[in-house]
Order: structure tokens, then sequence, then C-alpha cells
């Protein structure tokens, strides 16, 4: 029996009870519960143990899990099916369009209310700080389901570290340390290191990471209005220094995604990987050398101590337009998803944080971390301190958009096409039009 069905059983028995008397009550319905997700490979098996343990329960309208592409492919054909009157009960989007989706109230019920009005018992105070704020009005209402959230780590190759003289067992703690490692296994014809998402590494970590502000409004926490920033600061510093990296050959660009980052670190051609904290069972896979796992670095200059990481992943949001069976059955699978047990269960298996203080610490009291210390690497990074104003994360409008135009100009400072200075200037510009253009469809009239 896969590990995350053991961790649950204990649960199965009260689930069951709820089960029959609930199909004893309502009956059952031919019609399942759509769930679109991006999950894939490991990270999908995974949710469909869960799913499967849930829908053997009965008493309730199955749940059905609809893979999509990746994270933007599941957002943009979920809402456009949703206003078609075709699309999904529960739709899984990912942290860049929360803004966008919190202000389309007439697609989505806030889980709270749902979760009331089946009587099931949902405390938003449970959930770690950053959660709970990501997913959360500026009243304090949380709208969806937090469920898959990460953060960033720093992955290396110990073979590659040993044999570039390197202490294997010492990751780089901050940018000036991975410098010095690049060029040590430069030497020994390795690429230094490469990255996934730049926007989130090389941007949003390191505005987080060095309490310094990415955006107004608090980084679009206080809602709309708010403009960018990060090309007024100390941002700077560090676009100019990945870009001189490019071109000294210690850095290597690998596309705005993880699929070809992860392929380089794995074929042992680049021997640091900037990734989620999510990835380390499934870089475990594909890799025939050991991994080692590391904080995400920072710049002493800037800060004496990191302040704490912003979030990634993606949350379960419940659309409108469906049946009173449909959503008692989604308010059993809520229920059943924020569990303790579950929880722990999922974030032991996958890699993902523990969303809650008591899937932490049901973790630790088991001794998991005791035995896989890479796991608690992540989670420190978004406990060790209170966030800030700016360390919270980013929740602007539109923000699909704005990532991929910040992108594009990422990508030319790279490659040496803009400045660093250029580079951040003209996305901030661009980016900030795309704001406000979203700001005035948003007004209220």
């Amino acid at each position: 029996m896969p590990k995350i069905q053991k961790d649950v059983r204990l649960i199965r028995m009260k689930w069951l009870v709820a089960g029959i008397f609930f199909l004893f009550s309502y009956g059952v319905s031919a019609k399942d519960i759509e769930l679109w997700h991006a999950l894939d490979g490991f990270l999908e098996e995974k949710l469909s143990e869960l799913v499967e343990e849930f829908n053997a329960q009965g008493g309730h309208p199955r749940i059905q899990l609809v893979q999509k592409e990746n994270y933007k492919v599941v957002y943009e054909e979920g809402i456009a099916a949703h206003r078609q009157g075709r699309g999904p009960q529960i739709l899984q989007v990912y942290e860049v369009a929360t803004l966008s989706m919190m202000l389309d109230e007439k697609t989505y019920i806030p889980v709270g209310d749902l979760m009331q009005k089946y009587h099931y018992r949902f405390d938003p105070d449970v959930y770690i700080d950053v959660v709970r704020k990501f997913y959360s009005a500026p009243n304090g209402q949380m709208l969806s389901l937090p469920w898959n959230v990460s953060t960033g780590v720093l992955y290396y190759n110990k073979r590659a570290f040993v044999e570039a003289g390197l202490d294997p067992e010492s990751p780089p703690r901050t940018w000036p340390e991975v410098e010095r490692a690049a060029k040590a296994l430069k030497k020994q014809r390795y690429i230094g290191f490469t990255t996934a998402w730049p926007v989130a590494y090389h941007l949003e970590h390191v505005c987080c990471w060095h309490d310094l502000p990415y955006a107004t409004q608090q980084n679009g926490f206080l809602g709309l209005g708010a403009r960018l920033l990060f090309h007024q600061g100390e941002v700077k510093f560090h676009l100019k220094k990945v870009a001189e990296w490019s071109r000294k050959g210690l850095f290597s660009y690998s596309g705005r995604y993880a699929v070809e980052p992860e392929r380089r670190f794995a074929e042992g051609e680049c021997a640091i990987l900037l990734q989620g904290s999510n990835r380390l069972p499934i870089l475990k896979k594909q890799c025939d050398f050991e991994i080692g796992v590391g904080s995400t670095p920072y710049w002493p200059h800037l800060i004496d101590q990191p302040a704490n990481l912003n979030i990634g992943g993606a949350s379960f949001w419940v659309m409108k337009g469906f049946s009173e069976e449909e959503y008692r059955g989604i308010a059993a699978f809520f229920a059943f998803l924020s569990s303790p047990e579950v929880q722990a269960a999922w974030h032991q298996s996958t890699g993902y944080l523990p969303i809650t203080d008591a899937a932490y610490y049901l973790t630790k009291k088991k001794g998991f971390y005791e035995t896989h210390p890479a796991a608690e690497i992540a989670v420190l990074e978004v406990l060790r301190n209170s966030p800030t104003e700016h360390s919270f994360g980013m929740r602007l409008g539109n923000y699909v958009e704005v990532r991929e135009v910040i992108t594009d100009h990422l990508e030319k400072a790279f490659s040496g096409e803009e400045t660093a200075e250029e580079a951040l200037n003209r996305a901030a510009i661009e980016g900030n039009r795309l704001l406000e253009a979203f700001e005035k469809d948003h007004k209220p009239r």
C-alpha cells in the first residue's frame, strides 16, 4: 500500500460512517465532480491516491481528476469553459492568477462560506501566516482552499561538488558563495547553475528574502492600484550579477518553465539548480547522483540574515453554477483534504509545504525531519520570521500576463540584448501598463 494511503488509514472509519449517513440521507448522483489540475507524473499519482481514498468511502459524488498541460493552461481553459457553462466544479489556480480570481466574484464560492453551509469546521487561523494571507481577502475571508504550496530551494550535485573540490555537505548559502562554487565547477566543465521560473527566483524571491518592495500597496495585498517597484531598488545589483555570470559561463538560462532546467541538472550539465521544494522526489527519480539541498541564497551586503520567502503553487477554487448535491460532495472532500493527517502525509510524500501548523508539528513529532532533513529547509524558509509587508509575496492583477512581460525582459538581460537596468525599467513600464488596464477594468462602476 502506498505510504500516503497508510498515513490516512486512521481516519478512514470516520469518513466511512459519514459517507453511509450521507448515502442514507441524500442518495448518490451519477454525476462526478471534476477537479481540473496541472499536476503531472509523480505528483498526479499522489493526488490520485488521495482521491481514490476519498471516493472509496462512498456516499457522495465521485471526484474525477482531469489533468491539463500546465498551470497556465488549466487556468485559462478552466475559466473559458466555465464561461461557456461546461467547466469543472473545482479548478486548481496557480498563485499568479489569485487576485484575478478573487476579483471575479461571479465565478466562485468562497471556501469558508461553502464549509459553513454544510456544517464543516473551517478555521483560516490554522494555516501558516504566508498561506493564510495569500489566499484571503483584505477582510480576512479565505476564498480558496490552499493545497500544493511550495517555495524555492537550492539543489546541487554532490558528485560534481566533490570533483570540483567543494564540500558536498556544505551548500552555498549566499550569492557570493554560489559564484565561487560556480567558478570551481566550471573548471570541471560543469555549468555552475541554472534556474526555473526566472521571475520567481531572480525577482520575487530576491525581494522577499531581502525585505525589499516589489510593488506598491504592500505588493498588491491592499487591493487595486499597485504599481511595480522592483526596478528602483537593489534588485538591479542582483540582475547585473546574474547577467555577468551568464556572459562568463557561470550561469546558463534554461527557459521560463521547469522541464529544461531540471533535465540539464539531472543529466549533469548544470551542477546547481534553483527550483521549488516540491521537485525533490521527482529529481531523485531522474538523477544518478546524490542531490544536496540548501536554502535560497542571499546577498549578505543587503541583509544580515534573510527575512522569509514567499510561496508558489496553487489552490482549489469552488466554481459557481452547480447543484446542492455536488457542493455537499465538495465540502466533504475539502474536509478530508484539510485533516492534519492527510496534509502531513501529502507534505512528506511530495515535498510540498505543510500548510497548517498542525501538519508541520505532526510531521516533526513523528521524527520525519530527522531522517529527511532536506524536507524541513523550505518549511523554515517561510517560518523563520514573521512576514513583513514586503515578504508576504506578490498578489497583483492580471499577473499572469504581467509576469510574462517581465520574463521577456529578464531573458533579454540574460542574453545581453538589454542591460539589467534597461530590462528592469522596461519590464516595470510595460507591467505597470497592464496593471493600470486591469485596475480600470475592475473598478466599481
